[in-house]
């Protein structure tokens, strides 16, 4: 199964697809987390991993990125550029925990670089070509907002987690996000996070997990601990296997 983690900047989407990642491998499950966010940093840190080098660096760089998206463009680019098992992931690329693996694409590091389109083309041809055996999963990491669904990331999973906090900006993303996930025919799970107490029935959409506000994220965030799973997570994941 691949599964995307997608929502509003600062809802928790690392943070969620961290402790998923850990609660699957804990279970027994073989777990590649792609890290698809050119911005935020601090997955490795969730997962306490140290940092290795990422899918555009072990391709050559960013220019690399670029000339092989200009050749899928001319339509001369071999499409099995990654064709890969999870076994045929280039063990550079991966820092590992037992059956937990962080693979990163790529992050912008210089001023002026230009966009991240490169990072986005390698994402979604990455997505493509990979094969899952049993019991193996995949979860997406992905920047704020919907680009990926324009870069057609979205196209190649199977499962859209969509992190929504309780305001009116990220519900309103959120309903966006359900509308392009039911355009791709993709089963769309909405979490709640930072839940306060009444939110719930102030909300215009109903959330298949809600995950309340808990001030020791943020205390544990600033002194560098890794993250735990927490019960709800139990409770996402029975919703995206049923």
């Amino acid at each position: 199964m691949k599964i995307l983690v997608s929502g509003k900047g600062g809802c928790g989407k690392s943070t969620i697809s961290a402790m998923l990642g850990k609660y699957l491998a804990g279970r027994g499950y073989r777990v590649l987390i792609i890290d698809a966010d050119e911005s935020n940093p601090g997955l490795y840190r969730m997962l306490g991993l140290p940092k290795v080098k990422t899918l555009a660096e072990h391709l050559g760089g960013k220019k690399r990125a670029k000339i092989l998206m200009a050749v899928e463009g001319e339509g001369e680019l071999d499409e099995e550029l990654f064709d890969w098992t999870l076994d045929e992931v280039p063990e550079e690329i991966l820092a590992r925990k037992g059956n937990l693996a962080v693979l990163t694409i790529g992050k912008i590091e210089e001023a002026e670089e230009g966009c991240a389109c490169p990072y986005g083309f390698l994402a979604r041809k990455l997505l493509e070509g990979i094969k899952l055996k049993e019991n193996e999963v995949i979860i997406v990491d992905t920047e704020a907002g919907i680009e990926h669904f324009g870069r057609g990331v979205d196209k190649h999973v199977d499962v859209v987690v969509d992190v929504a906090e309780p305001s009116l900006e990220s519900i309103e993303l959120s309903r966006k996000i359900a509308s392009l996930s039911e355009s791709l025919g993709l089963k769309h799970i909405l979490v709640l996070n930072k839940a306060l107490p009444g939110v719930e029935e102030k909300l215009p959409v109903k959330p298949n997990v809600i995950i309340p506000f808990d001030q020791s994220f943020i205390i544990d965030s600033l002194n560098g601990r890794e993250v735990e799973p927490i019960e709800q997570i139990e409770t996402l994941w029975e919703s995206i296997s049923r």
